[in-house]
């Protein structure tokens, strides 16, 4: 529990003009301390050009101020996404109580190890190692320097706890208004299996190699509208990819009621983010491949009994909006 003053601010780092699932969660957590009578500012770092607006269109429907600097001071408040740990070392953010929201895991292990590999190859490191380390933003460093800490997915929470950090809460975003109007359930399914090819590799192309007569469809460089049309026929949605947290994709696919194949990495392996039917859900190996065809077919042919198995995901899906404000205000109370 964070306890916030009437005179402190609650800054949000957040890339400026960058669109993707983990800034809408910022954002939306700004507004929804707003709306607890909360003094919540996006601050925008870095400004690559400084009098561009940085606020995305996607999220000028938030309404959330911002900021391009911040005020350093012990009554102050910076949560952090994940991706951008470093700045708990930075002299600028010296006095200010930095929070870490983990809404993935792997995109932090991914932002850390090149930051240490590039690091380690300059001579300063090793002059400085001598007297003054170069320090970096691992778990244990997170630990030491008791960094309150924000899970996002079940994932993240069992992440933490593993590596001896016990998050403040747990607070998961909701999918954005707009998508659910594109939701039309008038639409006649038809026998069209959708995936994200960004997602997936060399497996599910074993897939769809083996099964040349069915309707694969890649959701690739297609706009909103184009997706959710895809998602509104299609009858089953395929996903082998990693997920870091819980992925905003998957979630689509099941709001417009589609079935769903899974595999079993990141957080699609916990009922908790993913609650699905463990029939649906599969280990990566090429002994599993029938099996998974066969589900396929079975979602195909059988799609209005099927479909009925997914039924409280989707429900659970429709209510993350009413979850995620009573999280936060589970979380960050008024002093």
């Amino acid at each position: 529990m964070l306890k916030i003053k009437k005179d402190s601010t609650i800054y949000i780092f957040c890339a400026p003009n960058f669109a993707t699932g983990g800034p809408e969660a910022l954002h939306q957590l700004a507004h929804q301390l707003i709306k607890m009578g909360m003094n919540a500012k996006m601050y925008y770092f870095p400004l690559v050009k400084p009098k561009a607006d940085p606020v995305h269109p996607f999220y000028k429907g938030y309404n959330v101020p911002y900021v391009t600097t911040l005020e350093n001071s012990t009554s102050n408040f910076l949560i952090l996404p994940e991706t951008s740990p470093e700045i708990i070392f930075k002299k600028e953010f010296s006095k200010i109580k930095k929070i870490i929201w983990w809404l993935s895991v792997t995109n932090y292990y991914k932002m850390l190890a090149p930051v240490i590999r590039r690091t380690r190859r300059k001579p300063i490191y090793w002059i400085r190692k001598i007297y003054n380390p170069i320090e970096f933003a691992t778990l244990t460093k997170i630990k030491e320097m008791s960094i309150a800490n924000i899970g996002h997915s079940y994932f993240s929470m069992d992440h933490l706890a593993k590596a001896g950090i016990k998050p403040i809460g747990q607070i998961s975003d909701y999918m954005n208004h707009q998508f659910f109007m594109r939701v039309d359930n008038q639409i006649t399914k038809e026998d069209i299996i959708i995936y994200n090819p960004v997602k997936n590799g060399e497996y599910l192309q074993k897939i769809i190699a083996k099964t040349p007569t069915l309707n694969w469809v890649a959701l690739k460089g297609l706009t909103p509208e184009k997706v959710a049309d895809r998602m509104n026929r299609a009858k089953l949605y395929v996903d082998f990819g990693y997920h870091p947290g819980k992925e905003r994709m998957p979630r689509e696919a099941c709001i417009m009621r589609c079935c769903m194949i899974i595999g079993k990495e990141g957080s699609a392996a916990f009922d908790q983010d993913m609650p699905i039917l463990e029939k649906y859900r599969f280990d990566k190996t090429d002994d599993n491949i029938d099996a998974i065809i066969e589900t396929i077919n079975t979602c195909l042919n059988n799609y209005d009994e099927e479909i009925k198995n997914f039924i409280p995901y989707r429900e659970a899906l429709y209510r993350e909006e009413q979850e995620f404000e009573a999280a936060v205000k589970t979380v960050f109370v008024n002093a």
